[in-house]
């Protein structure tokens, strides 16, 4: 019996997570137009907040849903993720490989998780605490959304919330994340 190695299709499998991902965020924070809003004719005005100012959600924002939403993430390209798991395991790889986009307080990106299986992601990232000192901006918030991936568990579809903390001067920063038994740390650049 002749042994034949079998040849791998390294895109195989590949637009099929992304896409499936994708429909999950386009269903979940998606377009919500009425046929009233697409036939409106008066003009819309921005309410974007401006990033750059300091922030504390607790003490601007009124209602406790308006307090816990808080406001935007501000924009970035994340390059770079390391773990440190609480629980030991065998195998676990700790450079996760992370390339991914914050953008208008919605994120997604992808990584290579620490059983070696790629992971998507995507959801909301939200600002609670902004402050400035001298060069450096520390700002403090969480991500929430979905990931999908995971090859050891019953589903590979997982819910996602992490507390961020995040160390920026000039546009290059730092983001500290934890989420259950993971602490998280990665590079990013603001724009």
């Amino acid at each position: 019996m002749s042994k034949q190695k079998a040849r791998i299709n390294p895109l195989s499998g590949f637009f099929k997570p992304l896409l499936q991902v994708f429909f999950l965020l386009y269903l979940s924070f998606g377009l919500k137009v009425s046929a009233a809003e697409l036939y409106e004719e008066t003009e819309a005005v921005s309410v974007t907040p401006d990033t750059s100012l300091p922030y504390n959600s607790f003490v601007r924002e009124t209602g406790w849903v308006e307090q816990i939403w808080g406001r935007p993430f501000r924009d970035r390209l994340y390059l770079g993720m390391w773990t440190l798991h609480l629980e030991c395991g065998d195998d676990q790889e700790s450079n996760n490989q992370l390339i991914g986009l914050s953008y208008k307080g919605y994120y997604g990106g992808t990584f290579v998780n620490t059983h070696s299986n790629r992971v998507w992601s995507g959801g909301v990232q939200r600002t609670l605490f902004q402050q400035k000192y001298g060069e450096f901006d520390i700002e403090a918030g969480y991500r929430a959304g979905i990931m999908y991936g995971y090859k050891e568990y019953l589903s590979r579809v997982f819910p996602l919330v992490q507390g961020l903390l995040d160390i920026d001067y000039k546009g290059f920063g730092i983001e500290f994340s934890y989420a259950a038994v993971v602490f998280t740390a990665g590079f990013y650049y603001r724009f």
